[in-house]
């Protein structure tokens, strides 16, 4: 239970499927940034990650995002289940990957685990190119999956959910996303 899980229940539920696949695929394109970026980089990398501004400053914007997201979701009107959907424009969708990347990317969880396991697990093992991209393809596969399945679980759940269960589920995500973020912000600055 993570704020990608809250995003995804809550995308696939307001916006449609396609819309919460789409904000899978942001989290996906970033993982695979992240994982390039301490791959090829992490010599360079750190001592930036080492600092105690990148921590704050990527934990702030973090903590941020959340925030303002957890704001949106507890005052917008819960989505009407009942009509139809049509095909997502553009710009939502566009929206929709904006959300699923930069939620994910100023995730200090998601940037710590990507650098700590190219470190302990591909650096430390002299690993080749080869072989390191089999390992980070497997991890990925895996989370290519478990996204996939929490969107279609959430698809299965709008048959099930009424107005008053909608606003109630909306509000419990909004609390979530809101505590993650004051989680984070409490960590990157009184931890």
């Amino acid at each position: 239970m993570g704020p990608l899980l809250v995003l995804l229940l809550q995308m696939s539920l307001r916006r449609g499927t396609l819309s919460a696949f789409i904000a899978a695929l942001g989290i996906w394109v970033s993982d695979v940034t992240l994982i390039a970026a301490t791959h090829y980089g992490i010599g360079g990398l750190s001592p930036l990650l080492s600092t105690v501004y990148f921590q704050e400053i990527v934990g702030s914007v973090g903590s941020a995002i959340l925030l303002v997201t957890a704001a949106f979701m507890w005052f917008r009107d819960p989505p009407d289940l009942s009509e139809e959907r049509g095909i997502p424009s553009k710009r939502g969708l566009l929206s929709a990957f904006a959300q699923g990347f930069a939620i994910n990317t100023f995730n200090p969880f998601t940037i710590g685990f990507w650098s700590l396991f190219t470190v302990t697990q591909v650096h430390d093992r002299d690993l080749n190119d080869a072989n390191a991209w089999a390992i980070y393809g497997g991890i990925l596969l895996t989370i290519v999956i478990t996204d996939s399945i929490k969107v279609l679980g959430a698809r299965k759940l709008r048959d099930m959910l009424t107005p008053k269960v909608i606003l109630r589920v909306q509000r419990l995500g909004a609390l979530a996303l809101g505590a993650f973020g004051v989680v984070l912000g409490v960590r990157v600055w009184l931890g």
